[in-house]
């Protein structure tokens, strides 16, 4: 965008795992004891809290030295307007907490602690923010993000707004041991569900944990894309006969769900944010008119020769190996997966190695992606391995949840060798 100075700025903090968990404790002395039988959880902590520490630091004394400074619970929401930037530090669900705040201010994701967190709403770290401050915002631009409004009429008549969801909201029984169920109206269509939970989500949400659901129709989306997503976890079938057309499609009008159990409705996965969802209550579910502004850094892949990546293929006899170079973060992503399924076209390509020995960076979108891949060739039994794969990049997978998901191997050499072992043919 055009050179900008933000006259106004505030940095909305949170509070870091161990200054809480000291609050609950009391002294250091009583949190130790409690964590002494799992103390590499403790020294992770404290040495995260550190990192955030040295992070709000350094925006102070780097960056923003005439901002205002607060921890996010002293943060009023009528004192957004007063200001021209917000700064969130911390991780997604603290930016997802301050963007309810923000109204029509320019917003700003920055992470606290990106050697543990991924932060896939995150548009910066701390020192990429003084760059960006530095050069007044000209390589960055204003995103504006789709927001979903939701109105709950209860029973007794009463009407509840909640506050704009930037990510998803989730609908699901107070009892994760029961099923979930309500019935669901979109477009003249209308159909009783039982399941394990419904997710309305944004282009901001595809980036998360709905990329694992399988099976789906739809890959992640932008996040200023006009429509929303809705998706029926695990949805209950009396028989293979039965067919659902709510339970995972794209909305372009207003979704309406009726309650028939004691449930909840979750804003953004905040427990600030949770409604109660009683038998008979029904949520209309709607695209706001409104949108949140969200300041990242200027796009890249807007072509192919822009693209932060590289893709090379080859193959050797029945194996299709495919190397990724540069980073794996932003611009069309959906071409290489695109590009990796078209090359596993043909029952001679049995297997797929994926070279991440060039890769540089990998974000949760793109680790998403990969898990997509997988599952395709899996239901074609097909296989798959990654290798080269850095400390660094092995690190997110770490952090998603996924490093079991996949089989690593150091090289080329020693993937093509676990395919050709008995157990694989």
């Amino acid at each position: 965008m055009a050179s900008t100075k933000y006259k106004k700025v505030v940095v909305v903090f949170k509070r870091t795992k161990y200054e809480l968990d000291l609050e609950t404790y009391g002294s250091i002395q009583a949190y130790k004891e409690v964590a002494r039988q799992n103390p590499e959880v403790f020294q992770r902590t404290f040495e995260s809290h550190e990192r955030q520490l040295e992070s709000r630091n350094f925006l102070k004394s780097h960056v923003f030295p005439n901002a205002d400074f607060v921890f996010r619970e002293n943060f009023d929401p009528e004192d957004g307007t007063k200001y021209d930037l917000i700064v969130a530090h911390g991780g997604d669900n603290h930016f997802t907490y301050v963007a309810h705040l923000a109204g029509n201010t320019h917003l700003i994701g920055c992470n606290s602690d990106p050697h543990s967190s991924v932060g896939a709403l995150l548009g910066f770290t701390a020192e990429e923010l003084k760059a960006a401050v530095k050069n007044n915002f000209q390589h960055t631009q204003v995103e504006s993000w789709s927001l979903l409004d939701t109105e709950i009429l209860y029973p007794n008549g009463t009407k509840l707004k909640t506050v704009p969801a930037i990510c998803e909201l989730s609908i699901r029984n107070n009892s994760p041991d029961l099923t979930s169920r309500f019935w669901i109206s979109y477009q003249g269509q209308k159909e009783e569900q039982k399941c394990s939970g419904l997710l309305v989500y944004t282009g901001a949400g595809s980036t998360g944990w709905i990329s694992s659901c399988f099976p789906k129709k739809f890959s992640p989306f932008s996040k200023h894309e006009p429509f929303f997503h809705v998706y029926s976890r695990e949805i209950r079938v009396k028989s293979r006969e039965t067919e659902f057309s709510l339970a995972d499609f794209r909305a372009l009008d207003q979704v309406e769900v009726i309650s028939e159990m004691n449930g909840g409705l979750a804003v953004d996965s905040l427990t600030e944010r949770h409604y109660p969802f009683p038998p008979y209550a029904k949520a209309t579910i709607r695209l706001s008119p409104e949108k949140l502004s969200v300041i990242v850094p200027l796009k890249r892949g807007e072509s192919m020769q822009d693209l932060p990546y590289e893709i090379e293929q080859k193959r050797i006899n029945g194996t299709v190996i495919v190397q990724i170079k540069g980073r794996m973060e932003s611009g069309p992503l959906d071409r290489i997966t695109q590009t990796i399924l078209d090359e596993m076209v043909g029952t001679d390509r049995k297997h797929l190695i994926l070279d991440f020995s060039e890769l540089r960076y990998i974000s949760s979108l793109g680790i998403r992606m990969i898990l997509d891949v997988k599952m395709n060739l899996q239901k074609r039994n097909k296989e798959m391995a990654l290798v080269g794969v850095t400390s660094s990049i092995l690190q997110v997978f770490h952090l998603l949840g996924l490093s079991n998901a996949f089989q690593f191997y150091a090289d080329r050499e020693e993937a093509l060798k676990s395919f050709e072992e008995p157990s694989k043919s």
